[in-house]
């Protein structure tokens, strides 16, 4: 039986290398503005923003009532967990289920407009061409839960914590 080493600490993002490389051309996320390509940032550590956390109490949000001390507990092991991998590994290692929101695919649940929505209170200043891309991957705890965000200049926007896989459900 193996033990437990109690000196075996996790690969974190040292956020001074990773954030030089990109410090520079950073900046917040703008209305519309791309941002890098996914080949562009694919080597880079993700980077968890919360600008855009949906906080309006219903089902997919971080404030919902449905949530328990356990799935937050379990949010943030999982965030700590994929902050130590690249996107490129998030996005080749199947477990965590990590690919863009296909608003067409007549199984996701929300819309273009919900996320213009998270954007802006006015849809109309928000063309869909203007959308960043939404993506979806798995936390890897025991509870099952996906969070959903969007990727600009290497930060991971959070907007959704998709708790029992109503936005995209499993087959």
């Amino acid at each position: 039986m193996a033990k437990n080493d109690p000196k075996k600490t996790y690969n974190i993002a040292d956020p001074l290398i990773q954030l030089d490389k990109i410090i520079s051309q950073q900046t917040k996320y703008k209305l519309g503005e791309k941002g890098y390509s996914f080949y562009d940032i694919k080597h880079l550590k993700p980077v968890f923003a919360f600008d855009y956390l949906s906080l309006s109490g219903s089902a997919l949000c971080y404030n919902s009532d449905k949530l328990e001390v356990k799935d937050y507990v379990g949010l943030l092991e999982g965030l700590k967990k994929i902050s130590a991998i690249t996107y490129n590994e998030l996005k080749v290692t199947p477990n965590y289920r990590f690919h863009t929101i296909d608003f067409d695919d007549r199984k996701v649940s929300i819309s273009r407009k919900d996320f213009k929505t998270i954007l802006t209170f006015k849809n109309e200043l928000l063309k869909d061409e203007e959308l960043p891309n939404l993506y979806q991957f798995d936390l890897q705890y025991v509870q099952a839960a996906r969070a959903c965000g969007f990727l600009y200049k290497g930060v991971f926007y959070l907007v959704w914590y998709d708790r029992h896989h109503t936005i995209y459900p499993r087959d």
